[in-house]
């Protein structure tokens, strides 16, 4: 079966061209709307305000209205539906060829304005009831419909009189349209009917000024001035715009951007500058798409110069040079154009001032190079590209920057197909999708893989060669396209300190950096990092983003790794160096801050140049860790890669404790079995027994107790080898640990039994109380809760006598113990007391496992006290803990209780 759906006209769904009824309402404003947005993302908020016409109701009740508006229109397409849900929003997910609006962008590319306007059933979305919709949704298509326009001026150079009954027929249907008035004067005039042509001016005339009050403008007034100077002109305008690019895909929302830009600006010089953006990333590809729709607002002509400002082959062009070349594109005699510099701008600027054209500046390499063309008056318009942001122009000329991303795996796939064909896609859909990933987004890798498969090659064959080393799979013969040629180009536009500085960033794991970070692996001052990075990022080989950090696009990354591997062995190593210093010591710190009386393991101070991000407390720890956890770990597998073993283990121990905190189980499994390689090379046993520790650690975590037993013996091991008797004792209470989530109880209070001799009189107040705790909890569990008691009440005195921080489950542990036991002997407020001390400090802890868990136990226990409104309450933010991400945390026995506690409550 096959769907169908128009919106130029009145909404229609077609299946196996049959109408499907859409429900009136704000189920047709929501398809819509996302069909005007066909395969973008629409959030919920933007919904909501086209539903509500601007004025919705609370939020909670919009969304959940916003839900059922969704499931109806589903099922009033059945087959035909297309809705699709995203985290915060919604996708009409529909073929190009289904919609007729991508059908008619298309045919208006590709040049065939007849047809496009054929599929035009009259206004947009006609029977769809929304104010909002149609102030801001609907106006910008209707500028596209000026393709129409733009055939028309293209047929005033052959057949006018073929022209003049259509022009007749398109003033009627658009009185206020000047443009088709000006033209039907013109076929007139260009059929030897003079006479007739002046009376349609007098006749359009007398209309502006009776329906708006205004006076003919531009474009009428210069139809009028051809007709009464007798001037037959063929087409003495320049329209020197490159043919666009076939299978332009995506980038409507930069198109909309750009069109926004230049309405914002009536009347004012306009310059929209910067379509900036890594090369091969589709600057001109963008430029020359709008360039064309907008290429009828501008009459006198449309102006292109490669400036080449990044080129492979060949110096950037003299701004002087390309002034000339314009004026003799506006029909200035070669004998009339001055030979001095400044009275050559002058002339340039006055034959523009006198006309509307539009620029375009293609591939400018900076500021200087812009400035001599830009035009003085008002009616004309600059689209400047370039991979440097020309900041110049933006602070001075009041330039109207673009910045130009990557593509979408969508629209990458788009353009991908569309370059190979949809048949050969199909065949080899699994390549498609590798290929596509190995690009990254970029245009112009995929134009390269595109060009390969063209000459036959397989594109299983093409993606695994990408896989393999993509820089070479993407270097073809043509030196002025492949993506080293046109990233080293960009290199080379950087001063020397900056292109050091990219050089040196092929060292660092990523996925992204900080500035410290950066001025650790260079060496550079602070202040100096910042300039050369803003320098980069000005120079489009870098990326910022609004929270001060830095990445780079797959692709200069890997460029980047390859010019490193180029450096000096001295070299790379002392930045190596540098940056896992930065890391390990910064980590260190914050560790320090998340735990609580464990011994330092770094103790050397960090190498000269390394700078170490500020510590102040446990908040400003966690907030390190949740950005930077994901470079710590990738830096782990590189120094893994390089021997550098110390850091290996150290990195994985101080990182222990944020990645259990937050549930991260595989990232803590990967990294602490290089951990424990890198200690094991060493040889330090040490080093072996706390990779051991924080393997068995992790392993109790994912419920693996077979494995956590085998690492527990191992770390118990090689800590009895170097006598260290609180990390044996703490070994011991994690084994007794897993003796009970296996059910062997008995086990658990023996081992602790065997080990108390050796901790009950260490001077260590906090160790003894963490091994109180231990055993208070192997009685209760055996059944002594007398004994238990006694035991846990003497921990938390041993917890008092020490400056406790807040970082450490010993504490927290033993009041859940306490808990258990009072709620048992049904002592319900001693519980809750206990409960609710545990629970506030699984939550200065930030370790959401035990926060849920601690809510049901303390849901429970405020149950079993009568207060059934806080219950349910805390029933519901363990669920909602729960559901987000910690379902595979709890055990079966704690989601039960869970369940349990909300039936008992009446939750849902």
């Amino acid at each position: 079966m096959s769907a169908e759906y128009r919106v130029l006209g009145p909404l229609e769904v077609l299946l196996d061209g049959r109408p499907v009824t859409v429900p009136a309402g704000r189920c047709r404003v929501l398809l819509g709307t996302l069909l005007l947005r066909a395969n973008e993302f629409v959030s919920v908020s933007e919904l909501v305000d086209r539903l509500w016409d601007g004025a919705p109701p609370a939020p909670d009740r919009a969304h959940k209205t916003l839900q059922m508006v969704v499931t109806r229109l589903r099922q009033a397409l059945g087959a035909a539906g297309c809705v699709t849900t995203r985290s915060g929003g919604y996708v009409a997910e529909v073929a190009p060829e289904s919609l007729d609006l991508t059908r008619f962008r298309a045919l208006v590319q590709q040049g065939e304005f007849r047809a496009a306007l054929e599929l035009w059933r009259g206004q947009v979305l006609a029977d769809v009831v929304s104010e909002a919709l149609h102030r801001d949704d609907v106006p910008p298509l209707l500028e596209e419909r000026v393709a129409l326009e733009r055939r028309i001026d293209q047929d005033l150079a052959r057949d006018t009189g073929a022209l003049v009954p259509e022009l007749r027929s398109l003033v009627q249907r658009h009185p206020l349209r000047e443009t088709f008035w000006a033209q039907l004067m013109l076929a007139l005039h260009r059929s030897n009917q003079q006479a007739e042509a002046l009376a349609v001016y007098q006749e359009v005339r007398g209309h502006l000024a009776d329906e708006l009050g205004v006076d003919p403008g531009e474009r009428l007034l210069d139809a009028h001035r051809q007709v009464l100077s007798g001037e037959v002109p063929g087409d003495p305008v320049p329209r020197q715009l490159p043919v666009g690019v076939p299978h332009f895909v995506g980038r409507e929302r930069e198109l909309a951007r750009l069109t926004e830009l230049l309405r914002a600006r009536p009347g004012e010089p306009v310059l929209i500058s910067a379509i900036n953006g890594i090369g091969g990333v589709g600057k001109t590809a963008l430029a020359v798409q709008w360039a064309h729709r907008q290429a009828e607002r501008f009459p006198d002509g449309q102006l292109y110069v490669n400036l080449r400002g990044f080129d492979t082959q060949a110096e950037p062009v003299d701004p002087l040079s390309v002034a000339r070349d314009f004026l003799a594109a506006l029909g200035v005699a070669a004998s009339e154009i001055p030979a001095s510099e400044s009275a050559l701008i002058s002339a340039y600027r006055s034959a523009l001032a006198e006309r509307r054209v539009l620029l375009l500046l293609d591939n400018a390499r900076d500021v200087d190079q812009v400035r001599p063309l830009l035009p003085g008056g008002a009616t004309n318009l600059v689209v400047v590209t370039s991979r440097n942001r020309l900041s110049g122009l933006v602070a001075r000329e009041g330039a109207l920057p673009v910045a130009l991303d990557v593509l979408d795996e969508r629209q990458s796939a788009d353009l991908l197909t569309g370059r190979i064909g949809t048949a050969r896609a199909e065949d080899e859909p699994e390549a498609v999708t590798r290929l596509v990933r190995r690009c990254a987004g970029l245009p112009l890798a995929l134009s390269i893989v595109a060009a390969r498969a063209a000459f036959g090659d397989s594109l299983t064959a093409l993606a695994d060669e990408l896989d393999g080393e993509r820089l070479d799979a993407l270097d073809i013969d043509d030196p002025t396209t492949g993506v080293r040629a046109v990233f080293s180009w960009s290199l080379r536009s950087v001063s020397e300190q900056a292109a050091r500085m990219f050089v040196l960033l092929g060292l660092h794991p990523g996925p992204d950096f900080s500035v410290i970070a950066v001025a650790s692996l260079s060496a550079l001052p602070l202040a100096e990092t910042r300039r050369v990075l803003a320098e980069l990022v000005a120079g489009s080989l870098l990326h910022s983003d609004a929270h001060g950090r830095y990445s780079q696009h797959d692709l200069l990354r890997d460029y980047a790794a390859e010019r490193a591997a180029g450096l000096p062995a001295e070299d790379r190593a002392a930045a190596l160096n540098r940056m896992f210093d930065h890391y390990l010591h910064t980590a260190h710190a914050c560790w320090q801050h998340l735990s609580y009386n464990l011994p330092p393991v770094v103790t050397d101070p960090p190498a000269p140049g390394v700078l170490v991000d500020p510590v102040r407390d446990s908040d400003s720890a966690w907030a390190w860790f949740v950005v930077e956890h994901r470079v710590v770990l990738r830096a782990v597998e590189r120094a893994g890669s390089l021997g550098a073993d110390a850091f290996v283990w150290r990195a994985m121990h101080v990182t222990h404790g944020f990645l259990s905190r937050r549930h991260y189980l595989y990232e803590g499994l990967t990294g602490h079995r290089l951990g424990l390689a890198a200690a094991q090379r060493l040889g330090d046993p040490h080093a072996q027994s706390h990779m051991h520790r924080r393997l068995a650690g992790t392993c109790m975590n994912a419920q693996r107790y077979d494995e956590a037993e085998v690492h527990l013996l191992e770390a118990i091991r090689y800590a009895q080898s170097v006598g260290d008797v609180l990390a044996e004792a703490h070994l011991w209470r994690g084994l007794a640990r897993t003796h009970e989530r296996r059910g062997r109880l008995a086990d658990a209070l023996n081992v602790l039994l065997e080990v108390h001799p050796r901790i009950a009189g260490h001077p260590d107040s906090y160790e003894v109380g963490r091994h109180l705790a231990a055993l208070g909890r192997a009685h209760h569990i055996t059944g002594d809760d007398v004994r238990a008691i006694e035991l846990c009440l003497h921990a938390a005195e041993k917890f008092t006598e020490t400056h406790y921080n807040g970082q450490d489950e010993g504490p927290a542990v033993n009041y859940e113990t306490l808990g258990d036991i009072y709620l048992g002997l049904e002592r319900h407020r001693e519980a809750v007391e206990c409960y609710e001390r545990s629970l506030e400090l699984w939550q200065q802890m930030r370790d959401e496992t035990n926060v849920a868990d601690g809510l049901i136990l303390l849901g429970t226990a405020l149950y079993a006290t009568g207060e059934k409104t806080r219950a349910r309450e805390c029933a519901a933010q363990a669920q909602q803990l729960i559901e987000g991400s910690l379902m595979e945390a709890l055990e079966l026995h704690q989601l039960e209780r869970l369940h349990e506690l909300i039936a008992a409550t009446g939750g849902d």
